[in-house]
This record gives structure tokens, C-alpha cells and sequence, in this order.
């Protein structure tokens, strides 16, 4: 039998605009893409059962519910995708990562190169820093995820593809050992690539420096602190929704106050106005 070469994304988006690039022939090839997002939350490995429930039931207090239709979590496909990567990877002919180095693509490679360092199977990375993206004014951007770009963009992104050395696959494995040893629950890596860690209120002085004395609405001060940590770190892999989650920690200790919520009970969970105490 003739031997694919295995795509590996991450993020809807991330798949989705592959996808929709048509520059891999899915009659030939295959696409897959995990979803959970590593930065955030304990870590779990494929055998330690414990901690799989125990970064489940953390993303259910942050999310209320990370349920999909049909029963599943982003955790539990990520672990499905990853033990069938692992049982079939010597069948593939080639293995791409079409992955940057934020925070979460990073801590993704890291993860699965801890399983496939003795793999024989060439593995390649993309190098989004040998990838002049330029905006309409000519202005260079530094972009390292498939899911900030277009389809368009794909093509002269594919050019840019390096075969990882095994010191290469050996650089993620310890990498991913030395993230799953400190079991924190934020893990980001500054502008130098240096590994930051944090507990849950690590992104609270963000999102009270958006803070004010007049009600504001919450997605105004969640849009503007990821603006900052955007700034900072340039790295989108915080997502909006952990937030608003700790929008509502910081009310519940009393730090802001929380006022006006949409009308629709859902929203009601996202949408409403913030304050400084006073």
C-alpha cells in the first residue's frame, strides 16, 4: 500500500484554512488537527488517567461546559488523535507540522515529538521566521500560525518546510518533559522563546490595567487585554473565553464589580459591564 504523508494543524481554523488552500490532495494525503489548548490548565499525559480527569474537570470550571454534540472534549480528541498518530505514524511517508511557535502549536509539537522521538518516519517543521508576510502598506508582520493568515498566504508558507534533526525531536521531547514536571497552569514563552509560567491570575493585572471607574463592557476589556498580551508575548494562543472566566474570579474576590448582564442567559455568562470597586 502507498504511503501518505500525514498534515498535522492546529485549531478549526487552522485545519480549515489548509483545507481550503487545496495545496494538500486529501485523495493522497491526510489532514489532522488537535484543538486542546496546552498553555492553559494542568497537564495530562496519554497513560496517567488522574490527570486527564483533572484537566477535564479544570476546563469545565473555566468554560461551564467544553462538551462537544456529540460527547467528547477537545481534551479527549486530542488524546484520541494523538494515540492514533503514534499507532500509525511509521505508515506515513512523511510527517508535516504546519505549526509556529505559540504557545499552544509549540506545546503541541512538544508533546507529540515526546512520543515519536525514536520514529524513523522524516518529520518537518514549518519556519514562519524565513516567511516575509507583509501587510497592504508593505509593512512587515510577524505572523507564526496558520490561524492569524489566509488561504492565500499557504503557498508561499509550504516553501519554508526545514526536515527536523533528531537533536531537533529531542530539543521538544525534553521540552514537553520539562513543562509536564511543573504542572503549572499558564504556560507561555516570551519574544526570545524563554518557557513563562504562571498560575490562573497571571493575565488578572491585564484585564484590571483595562479596568475604570465607569462600567465598561466585558468584551471591550477582554479584547483590550489580549491587545496587550498580544503586545507583549505575540502570541494569540490565549483565548477570550479563560478571560471572562477570570473576569468573574476577579468579582468574586471583590476586586471589580459586575453589573448588567445581557438579557439572553447564555450571553449573560460572556457579556455584561465591569468596574473598578469604589
Amino acid at each position: 500500500m502507498q504511503k501518505k504523508d500525514l498534515h498535522i494543524t492546529f485549531g478549526f481554523s487552522g485545519t480549515a484554512l489548509l483545507t481550503q488552500s487545496q495545496l494538500v490532495d486529501l485523495d493522497q494525503d491526510e489532514i489532522v488537527g488537535f484543538t486542546d489548548s496546552l498553555c492553559l490548565g494542568p497537564l495530562c499525559t496519554l497513560d496517567d488517567t488522574e490527570a486527564i480527569e483533572n484537566r477535564k474537570s479544570w476546563w469545565e470550571k473555566v468554560l461551564r461546559s467544553i462538551r462537544f454534540e456529540y460527547g467528547n472534549s477537545s481534551v479527549d480528541d486530542d488524546l484520541h488523535l494523538l494515540r492514533d498518530i503514534i499507532s500509525s505514524a511509521d505508515r506515513y511517508s512523511s510527517i508535516y507540522l504546519w505549526l509556529g511557535d505559540d504557545a499552544n502549536e509549540k506545546i503541541t509539537i512538544a508533546r507529540l515529538l515526546s512520543y515519536l522521538k525514536e520514529l524513523s518516519t522524516p518529520i518537518h517543521k514549518l519556519n514562519f521566521h524565513h516567511v516575509d508576510f507583509r501587510n497592504e502598506k508593505g509593512e512587515k508582520l510577524n505572523l507564526g500560525s496558520l490561524q492569524v493568515m489566509r488561504a492565500e498566504n499557504i503557498p508561499g508558507v509550504a516553501k519554508h518546510f526545514e526536515k527536523l534533526s533528531d537533536d531537533d525531536i529531542q530539543s521538544y521531547a525534553t521540552l514537553w518533559e520539562n513543562i509536564y514536571q511543573k504542572q503549572e497552569i499558564i504556560n507561555l514563552f516570551n519574544r526570545s522563546g524563554k518557557h513563562i509560567i504562571g498560575d490562573e491570575t497571571f493575565f488578572d493585572p491585564y484585564l484590571l490595567k483595562r479596568c475604570s471607574d465607569k462600567p465598561q463592557r466585558s468584551s471591550y476589556i477582554v479584547g483590550h487585554a489580549l491587545c496587550d498580551i498580544w503586545d507583549e508575548f505575540c502570541d494569540s494562543s490565549i483565548g477570550d473565553l479563560f478571560l471572562y472566566h477570570r473576569l468573574k474570579a476577579l468579582a468574586n474576590k471583590g476586586k471589580i464589580t459586575i453589573s448588567n448582564p445581557h438579557e439572553d442567559a447564555e450571553r449573560a455568562k460572556l457579556v455584561f459591564d465591569v468596574r473598578n470597586v469604589g
